[in-house]
């Protein structure tokens, strides 16, 4: 444990400038300054947040920083206690608010005449700063303070552009929801002070005897569902599909790579730190979670593979993530109940790998979304096209996100992934048949998750970047910024470095979270292994072998190609087959409903889809000759108009006949204040 100047500096320089970041701006009047004095100080704060955690989780240090205001009431206090576990999500922050800040420079043009950047540049730096002091809270106080900080400025983000009405909608469902959550956080804090006496986490991390199995069971549960809420598991997910397309794309960003892991730090810090599995007893724990984090992948890439909104297809596959996520925590917490601690370290190794993974390729891939509606000013996947020859740098770096996140080698999703499938596959050495059956359901989920998102990418970038334009804002489209570019670039970066060499994920996540490093990759020479028995493995992958393979083989067809082709061949150019119809144009080609077709059709009691056909004859007098048929087909989200809609229907005229109370008569308000009184004398004497 340490209190020294050279870390305690660096925290502090960076919340400086992100202050700075935030207050800026206000000063100025806007334009080109404000953008550069908003994002230029949160850049360089992102990087001051990686130098520290990254040099905090390799030591195996502790930083230990107090408020220098004393608090009125001594639970009220504001601490900070960084240790390894909150480093390694600091990192993730620091790296995703590193490139979403440069791509911002260049972003916020969108808004020069819409809104004004000041305010968007104050919530973004106190938004990325709130997040950065939730990992660092060392009590349950500060982190609801900062907590609070977070989903109201993430809240101002989402209904930035609150002219239009859907936002506001939005944003609503997501305070609520997130207040929601809150709310069952709070209880959870409660339980466990109620048991130590104490809002510090200190106090929480008490000898598992001292706490009774109960407690940490209501803990555990009640930290679930606040912590599940935000981080958008079915069936809680219903604001961010939502939220996450209405807010600003820089923000989407933030919000779906970042904010959410927030939510996950704070499951992780519940479930490990302060309630710990210790016994087979708490093994349904993890199933909860293996359970949870299997609906919610299949729900969400499900959803994800029929949207035609890229940016709510985006969203969707948050979900489907985070699912996956939470998936390798339960796998971790049932190895552990049973004393599998090697096939728990695999687990977690899986888990918090696929957080790190899903950061680098979500903020890629949102803000490659951003720069297709910063040139074409739609999200319609219907309405673009063409794309790759007009936007080439942002076709090229979104590909590398989507063949990232649709678990391909050699980039990082398939490292993930892979170690995920190996938890799942390990799952026999569980001494439990129950148990064993239920998480072979749960591999057959992940297996339909992991192809059914690879065609939902093959879709997206498809029909957004290849064929022709379907739009006229699509044919006069041009390249972003340079900036913009720029912060795209280290987000890519991070996806090849994580999937090529792995040997530097894994040792941070080793080192963050106390793992054997005998038993996970620490060396860029030694290969991934699940372990078996002592010296031996169920199976092992070396990346940079399967990169070197798979390079071999591009630069051998790339060669065939180049000598072929440069032989004097004739050459010989023919019309393509038009079936009869003439000159092909944008309406012959597939759009992103008939691609996702066959899924809509195979999953219909999920999707519950519409289909409406509008026909135009020739004549009027002949109905039969058609000129022209439109075929139009909706889907609904059955969470949406089904569970929500009932609930809040419910709630709705419950609280219309609570309100027939309020007659505005002051004889009636007296009575029910005389009634209340008599209600508290009775409670009075009642209890002793």
């Amino acid at each position: 444990m340490i209190f020294g100047d050279g870390y305690s500096t660096l925290f502090q320089a960076s919340v400086l400038l992100f202050v700075t970041g935030a207050l800026l701006p206000l000063a100025l009047r806007g334009g080109k300054k404000a953008a550069i004095a908003s994002f230029v100080p949160s850049a360089l704060g992102s990087l001051l947040l990686v130098a520290l955690s990254a040099s905090l989780a390799l030591s195996g240090l502790t930083l230990e920083i107090s408020s220098p205001f004393a608090a009125p009431v001594p639970l009220l206090s504001i601490e900070f206690h960084i240790d390894g576990m909150a480093a390694f999500f600091m990192l993730i922050i620091g790296l995703v608010s590193f490139a979403v800040s440069i791509y911002s420079i260049g972003y916020v043009g969108e808004y020069s005449e819409k809104r004004s950047k000041r305010a968007l540049g104050f919530l973004f730096n106190l938004f990325v700063l709130s997040m950065f002091l939730v990992t660092a809270s060392d009590n349950a106080f500060s982190f609801l303070i900062f907590w609070e900080a977070m989903s109201l400025a993430s809240f101002f983000l989402v209904i930035c552009e609150h002219e239009n009405e859907s936002n506001i909608r939005s944003g609503m469902t997501y305070i609520v929801m997130t207040h929601l959550g809150t709310a069952f956080i709070i209880g959870s804090f409660l339980t466990l002070y109620f048991q130590t006496g104490s809002l510090s986490f200190d106090s929480f991390r008490s000898p598992a005897s001292s706490v009774p199995a109960y407690i940490k069971d209501i803990a555990f549960v009640l930290a679930f569902i606040g912590f599940g809420t935000k981080a958008g598991l079915v069936p809680l997910h219903v604001w961010l599909p939502q939220a996450h397309p209405s807010a600003p794309s820089n923000v989407s960003a933030l919000m779906s790579a970042v904010m959410i892991k927030v939510a996950i730090y704070g499951l992780v810090r519940t479930t490990f730190d302060f309630a710990g599995p210790s016994s087979p007893d708490s093994a349904w724990w993890g199933m909860l979670l293996v359970v949870a984090g299997s609906v919610s992948a299949l729900i969400g890439v499900l959803y994800a593979a029929i949207e035609k909104d890229i940016k709510r297809a985006l969203a969707y596959s948050s979900i489907e993530n985070i699912g996956i996520v939470v998936l390798g925590l339960g796998l971790s917490i049932t190895f552990a109940s049973f004393g599998l601690q090697a096939l728990a370290a695999i687990a977690l190794l899986a888990s918090m790998y696929h957080s790190l993974n899903h950061a680098a390729f979500k903020s890629l891939l949102f803000m490659g979304a951003g720069s297709i509606l910063y040139r074409t000013h739609t999200k319609d996947m219907e309405q673009l096209g063409g794309l790759a020859k007009r936007m080439p740098w942002t076709a090229l770096l979104f590909l590398i996100g989507a063949v990232a996140i649709s678990g391909l080698p050699p980039l990082n999703g398939f490292v993930s992934e892979w170690l995920t499938v190996q938890a799942l596959l390990s799952s026999y050495q569980v001494p439990n048949v129950a148990l064993q059956i239920s998480i072979s359901f749960a591999s057959i989920a992940f297996a339909l998750t992991a192809g059914i998102a690879l065609a939902t990418f093959v879709k997206m970038f498809g029909i957004t970047f290849l064929s022709r334009p379907r739009s006229e804002a699509a044919t006069h489209a041009k390249e972003v910024p340079k900036a913009m570019i720029a912060g795209m670039g280290i987000a890519a970066a991070l996806c090849v470095a994580f999937g090529v060499l792995p040997f530097a994920a894994t040792g941070m996540i080793s080192a963050s979270f106390g793992l054997d490093p005998q038993q996970l990759t620490v060396s860029p020479f030694d290969p991934l292994a699940v372990p078996y028995r002592a010296g031996e493995a169920l199976s092992n992958m070396s990346m940079p072998a399967v990169a070197v393979m798979m390079g071999s083989v591009a630069a051998a067809v790339l060669g065939f190609a180049f000598f072929a082709g440069s032989r004097q061949t004739k050459r010989r150019v023919y019309g393509t087959w038009d079936c009869g119809f003439g000159a092909l144009d944008e309406r012959m080609q597939y759009t992103a409903g008939s691609l996702s077709q066959p899924i809509r059709s195979v999953f219909r009691a999920l999707y519950r889809p519409r289909m409406s056909v509008t026909k135009e004859p020739h004549t009027l007098s002949n109905p039969y000759a058609i000129k022209s048929a439109r075929v139009e087909s909706e889907t609904r989200d059955v969470f949406e108009e089904g569970l929500y809609s009932h609930t809040v229907g419910a709630t709705v005229a419950f609280f219309d006949k609570i309100r027939k109370i309020q007659t505005g008569k002051v004889n009636a308000y007296l009575l029910y204040v005389m009634i209340a009184l008599a209600l508290l004398l009775l409670l009075a004497r009642l209890v002793p």
